[in-house]
């Protein structure tokens, strides 16, 4: 299916060594990319033979950087990578450090599906050994910045085309120097109009002012704005 997202589990081999339950991933979709120390240079000849049926699905990442950390880093810096192609990938982290969960209630907010688990074995419960669903995310507290933007009308909107998200607008909004953006809300929605007419011609940009105020990523003030980096 073109919708279907590759899940993802990634290993804090430095945290947790005991792989046993890794064969039991092997009729599933998962990809499994496993973070080395730099001093863990030799593996158990019995966790090469549970990899090697994985072929390409598994990878091995031996960190080469001394420094307090260091893996934790590697380790974050994937997952942003992972979202950065397909925000709806399901990512694992298989580790015991729990330093990992302010990053994972930050993506939760943000509607991205990540998740720390501390025991593969655990993990891998249902009864034909594949991963169970993940967890709902918790309600974020403002609404989501993928919701579309307000029109004037069904009628207004193209059947074949797609418009512009608010993610789409804040990310424009950032990319204009502070000292240029409109300092007026009607200036800025003729502004987002003008910028949106080829993907949104029939967009009412005030209700998306409107929309971004709610969100906190501007104040009106009467017939003057302000813009928050949230």
């Amino acid at each position: 299916m073109a919708d279907a997202v590759t899940p993802v589990l990634l290993v804090d081999f430095e945290n947790i060594q005991d792989l046993d339950y890794l064969k039991k991933l092997r009729n599933t979709d998962f990809e499994v990319r496993v973070f080395l120390g730099p001093h863990q240079s030799k593996l158990p000849s019995s966790l090469v033979r549970q990899a090697q049926p994985f072929g390409t699905r598994l990878q091995w990442i031996q960190m080469e950087g001394h420094g307090k950390n260091a893996l934790d880093f590697h380790i974050a810096y994937t997952i942003g990578l992972l979202v950065a192609e397909d925000r709806r990938r399901r990512i694992f982290v298989l580790s015991k450090d729990a330093g990992f969960d302010p990053l994972i209630a930050y993506l939760a907010k943000r509607s991205i599906a990540c998740e720390r688990i501390e025991e593969l074995g655990n993990f891998l419960t249902t009864k034909d050994n594949t991963p169970p669903p993940a967890k709902p995310l918790p309600t974020a507290s403002v609404a989501p910045v993928e919701k579309p933007l307000p029109t004037l009308s069904p009628a207004a909107e193209k059947p074949s085309g797609k418009g512009p998200t608010l993610t789409d607008v804040i990310l424009h909004i950032n990319a204009i120097p502070p000292r240029t953006r409109p300092k007026k809300p009607k200036t800025l929605a003729a502004h987002l109009a003008s910028h949106f007419k080829k993907l949104s011609p029939g967009n009412d940009f005030s209700l998306v002012v409107k929309e971004l105020a709610k969100l906190g990523k501007i104040s009106i003030n009467g017939d003057k704005l302000s813009y928050h980096n949230k």
